[in-house]
């Protein structure tokens, strides 16, 4: 898809380079029907996650082939539908959204429109797929790719507050101007690399997270940090809490930690308190409001009535001996190799916490309807034969030149 027509503003030329604001619906369809004749547009948000139950929407950047727009969604006159034709067309599958770390601009995607992204494309994925780094900030890959430097951050700064200054306008369009030009390279490139396979593996990751965010927002509780050693009757109980929570924060549009904290929250499913004299023993639950004890309780109550068949499964485990640091770092060395040899970060590929998944998957008989990330899909074609073939004592690893990209040589043993 060539966008060598994409517009930059000229040196100097301070209205261009901040960007056209909008401050009304119309002109937002507007802009919405030129994204969907472009098929294509460069999106990133500014945003304020700390006073609100969900991070509140201060700007949206979008740099389409003939331009910047800033979106405020908080002026007057836009309040009744300030951006969902955006993420309308965020979420069309005929129109392609460039973005860099997705993760909040498809959050919006999917909770104003129930969708995911219909084409996504990270260009922090993208050039990880390209022999960056990972996770590479979006300064530095436009430095490194097209040579060019973006202003002061203005990150820190209060987005909710009006009027926006220029400083904050033109940062703000400067965090989507070359979104189009760095997916341009980056799809060049792709298209010549490993007979285009990168362009389905891409796809591939990119799908696999999306994925993966709609798990978080459905199953928050289980990421919560203690949750892993529970007994399943306490699950239940921190299922029906985080729930409680949920609604509550929602409610008053308050972030959840300012409801309970987290590690209260586990404290008490942990504990399955039954009366309020045996909640208030609880360790840190001076730190929980009165008003919601009782709902608490409720909540408590609710989880214990539960019959045996709809308590949630405990997360599974392979346990058995724990693999010698001398294995870890030796599988570690081949991935990193066999990543080297494809021009992909590791760090993209898989952690040291992968690594010990593969040993106790090998140590528990290759169950195929338990195989490890690391040998499904693009990283499987990047590294999966040579970790098995490691893991078979397979393999041989040497030093091949100290000084370059990929110092080791992976082979068989015996091989020269």
């Amino acid at each position: 898809m060539p966008l060598s027509n994409a517009t930059v503003a000229p040196p100097g030329d301070h209205a261009a380079a901040a960007g056209q604001l909008l401050d009304r619906h119309e002109d937002v369809v507007q802009l919405a029907e030129r994204i969907r004749s472009h098929g294509i547009m460069g999106l990133d948000t500014e945003f304020i996650s700390e006073r609100t139950y969900r991070p509140q929407l201060c700007l949206l950047q979008v740099a389409t082939p003939d331009g910047v727009t800033l979106i405020d969604p908080l002026a007057e006159h836009i309040q009744q539908a300030p951006d969902q034709p955006i993420w309308d067309a965020m979420a069309d599958p005929s129109v392609r959204t460039i973005v860099h770390a997705h993760d909040q601009e498809s959050r919006f995607c999917l909770q104003r429109t129930g969708r995911p992204p219909g084409d996504l494309f990270d260009v922090q994925l993208a050039a990880a797929f390209n022999g960056h780094h990972f996770p590479i900030a979006y300064d530095r890959l436009v430095g490194v790719e097209l040579r060019r430097s973006l202003g002061p951050s203005q990150s820190r700064t209060d987005w909710m507050r009006r009027p926006l200054t220029e400083a904050q306008q033109t940062y703000a369009a400067d965090d989507v101007r070359w979104l189009l030009r760095l997916h341009d390279r980056l799809v060049e490139r792709m298209d010549t690399e490993d007979g285009g396979r990168r362009h389905d593996w891409l796809r591939q990751e990119t799908a696999e997270r999306l994925g993966r965010l709609g798990d978080r927002e459905a199953d928050r509780w289980r990421k919560l940090r203690g949750a892993n050693k529970l007994s399943s009757r306490s699950l239940a109980a921190l299922r029906e809490l985080s729930n409680w929570r949920e609604s509550v924060a929602g409610r008053r549009n308050a972030p959840l930690r300012r409801i309970v904290a987290d590690d209260l929250l586990v404290a008490i499913a942990a504990t399955l308190p039954q009366s309020t004299a045996e909640l208030t023993s609880v360790r840190g639950q001076p730190r929980l409001q009165a008003e919601y004890r009782q709902e608490v309780m409720d909540a408590v109550g609710a989880a214990l009535a539960l019959p045996e068949s709809e308590l949630p499964e405990r997360a599974r485990s392979q346990r058995g001996a724990k693999p010698s640091r001398m294995v870890v770092l030796f599988l570690e060395s081949v991935m990193a190799a066999a990543c080297a040899e494809h021009r992909i970060d590791p760090a993209l590929v898989g952690s040291s916490s992968q690594i010990k998944a593969l040993v106790a998957w090998n140590e528990h008989g290759r169950r195929a309807e338990q195989t490890p990330a690391l040998l499904r899909g693009w990283r499987g074609e990047v590294c999966g034969d040579a970790l098995l073939q490691s893991l078979e004592g397979r393999v041989s690893l040497r030093i091949n030149d100290p000084l370059s990209a990929n110092p080791l040589a992976v082979g068989g043993l015996g091989a020269e």
